[in-house]
């Protein structure tokens, strides 16, 4: 550094030049990021944008298969079936209603477990001790038979 410069009022008033011009930069900064940002996508948001675009899909399939006409002109025909149909018998007990009428009515019932067809035993064949010795471990000092 040149002698003749060596000044402290010069280095002073640099130092509050250099941190004036700091302070602005990082003002500007500020105003940037400020008008700039964004709120952080949680978990829940991005799972919803996914929802969402399906419904919208499925809103579009609906609308381009059946107008809002043929779905009035459906419901009353619909309706009647629905009216007139008779429910079905209770075929697994998986269908049941717990604390229902039909659940009851089942649990005071015994249940009968009887097999449509029981399987045959199977027929008695002799076997023979040849099959029988290659299954075992062979013995020491003696070679397996080969069948």
């Amino acid at each position: 550094m040149d002698p003749t410069r060596d000044n402290p009022i010069i280095r002073f008033a640099t130092f509050w030049w250099a941190l004036g011009t700091f302070l602005v930069f990082a003002l500007l900064l500020a105003v940037i990021w400020f008008f700039n940002r964004t709120a952080p996508d949680t978990l829940e948001d991005v799972v919803a944008k996914v929802r969402y675009e399906t419904k919208t899909r499925i809103v579009q399939a609906q609308a381009a298969s059946l107008t809002q006409q043929a779905i009035d002109a459906a419901i009353p025909a619909v309706a009647q079936q629905l009216a007139l149909a008779k429910p079905a018998a209770v075929e697994k007990p998986e269908q049941v209603v717990p604390g229902s009428p039909t659940a009851a009515k089942l649990a005071l019932t015994p249940a009968v477990n009887t097999p449509a067809s029981e399987p045959a035993p199977a027929a008695q064949v002799p076997l023979d001790p040849a099959l029988m010795d290659v299954g075992k471990p062979p013995t020491p000092g003696k070679e397996p038979s080969k069948p």
